[in-house]
């Protein structure tokens, strides 16, 4: 800016006045401060991004023309850290779970029968959840009887064997069940009542998707 204008001059300019009115919702102590108390290298007329252009329009054209691709390339610079962010955050997406495959999982519960005589009136449930590809392992069980209970076109978002588990424990007596891992050992006359609660626990997280 030539010498012979000061900072101060800017805001006696009535056009400053102007501007500076249409940020009256702004406290103005933070659309500029004067720092006098700084070192001699950072003292000085601090001003809001939003008062640059103005003011460097008015200090020279040229100078303008600086601050005006200045402002370009932070800009241009923030729209590339946002990109990088979005794009770290998309990495962080399990890729085992390609776009649209979201609903790709099946859900079974299929029967073993035990083999001791005296377990005979007593079945072992295996709780199984598979995508659509692996879920191939499956197929026979899935054609025969053993297939106990059964869905399809599941969110990765739900997990329900922990649910099923939890299931159990609330509906059947603690004698009545063993649970280890992906297994659940229980009593063949409790298998209507079980179907009945976990056939009601994914109805109602269908309706609440």
């Amino acid at each position: 800016a030539p010498d012979t204008k000061k900072p101060q001059d800017w805001f006696e300019l009535n056009s400053t006045h102007e501007l500076l009115s249409e940020f009256e919702h702004e406290e103005l102590k933070k659309m500029y401060q004067d720092r006098q108390n700084l070192p001699s290298h950072l003292k000085g007329i601090y001003v809001h991004t939003f008062l640059v252009s103005s003011i460097a329009m008015w200090a020279s054209p040229r100078y303008a023309w600086y601050i005006y691709r200045l402002l370009d390339e932070l800009c241009t610079k923030q729209r590339e850290d946002m990109m990088k962010e979005d794009k770290s955050i998309q990495k962080r997406i399990p890729r085992s779970v390609p776009k649209g495959k979201e609903k790709n999982y099946k859900y079974m519960i299929y029967t073993e029968e035990m083999e001791n005589e005296e377990d005979k009136d007593m079945v072992m449930l295996h709780l199984v959840r598979r995508n659509n590809k692996s879920f191939y392992d499956l197929a026979k069980i899935y054609k025969s009887d053993r297939n106990w209970f059964y869905r399809e076109n599941l969110p990765i978002s739900m997990t329900p064997n922990e649910d099923v588990k939890q299931i159990v424990q609330d509906t059947l007596p603690q004698t009545h069940y063993d649970i280890k891992g992906c297994t659940i050992l229980t009593f063949k006359e409790d298998l209507p009542l079980l179907k009945e609660k976990i056939t009601e626990y994914f109805d109602n997280f269908k309706q609440a998707g």
